[in-house]
């Protein structure tokens, strides 16, 4: 007896140290928040309740502004994407946005705008994941215009881990992430004449929030002429690695009660 108890507390060992060595990657879903029922291309309400599969009802709050225009948008380069973190691999299918322009061109550099996402109840830390596209930049390239180079920046008030941009290879900028204690910020990283790609639009980046939330809000100061878009997803390990999570569960209760 004792040596069959032996052999199962050495292969749960030998999963567990493979598993936090990074010697087995883990894969993980990233389900996407879907605005039905508004139509893609048109607006949706500026409060509406929306499902998040795993999560349930969300309502999805933000502010009206004369100058901006919004829709529900799918950008077919930003689908079906993936990125790798710290070994790890995230990936989905169907992608979509609250997509915003602003149209303020006269004297008007940046306009600011929040949206806030309410769930049903409090949200662990790192199940969340915030996608923003198309940060873009403005830059004086007319004689007489006045105005300042500006740029898009996007600030939550949350700890934050950014995962990298995906970009679907289309021709756009990295995001320049810079976290905080307590927030972070996101812009578009490059510098020159903008008023076109790279510099009006950023690739998909994903952000996982680092906190419990119940709540969750982004401010965006938008320059003019930008159009951008932003969403919200639940990460999901794939059944192999939720195994994986299991057997490293099971080791630790199999420590435990030696």
């Amino acid at each position: 007896m004792f040596a069959g108890k032996f052999r199962q507390l050495l292969l749960c060992c030998v999963v567990s140290a493979m598993s936090t060595s990074g010697a087995m990657a883990s894969v993980f879903s990233v389900d996407w928040m879907q605005l039905q029922p508004t139509p893609f291309n048109s607006a949706p309400p500026f409060n509406g309740t929306y499902n998040l599969p795993g999560i349930g009802n969300v309502q999805m709050a933000y502010t009206a502004h004369g100058d901006f225009t919004e829709s529900r948008l799918a950008v077919p380069a930003l689908q079906n994407g993936s990125l790798s973190y710290a070994g790890d691999t995230y990936q989905w299918g169907p992608q979509e946005v609250l997509a915003r322009t602003n149209f303020a061109f006269s004297g008007v550099t940046n306009s600011a705008w929040f949206v806030t996402f309410t769930f049903p109840n409090t949200i662990p830390a790192g199940d969340l994941v915030l996608g923003v596209t198309g940060l873009g930049r403005r830059n004086p390239t007319n004689p007489g215009e006045t105005f300042v180079d500006t740029t898009t920046l996007l600030t939550v008030a949350q700890n934050g881990t950014h995962f990298g941009d995906w970009t679907g290879a289309q021709n756009y900028g990295p995001t320049l992430f810079t976290p905080a204690a307590g927030s972070f910020t996101m812009i578009n990283s490059l510098t020159g004449n903008g008023g076109a790609d790279p510099w009006w639009n950023t690739g998909l980046a994903l952000v996982r929030i680092d906190d419990a939330v119940s709540s969750l809000t982004v401010r965006i100061d938008q320059t003019s002429g930008d159009g951008m878009g932003l969403n919200i997803g639940r990460i999901v390990p794939e059944p192999g690695t939720l195994g994986l999570l299991l057997t490293g569960g099971l080791c630790t209760l199999v420590r435990r009660r030696r």
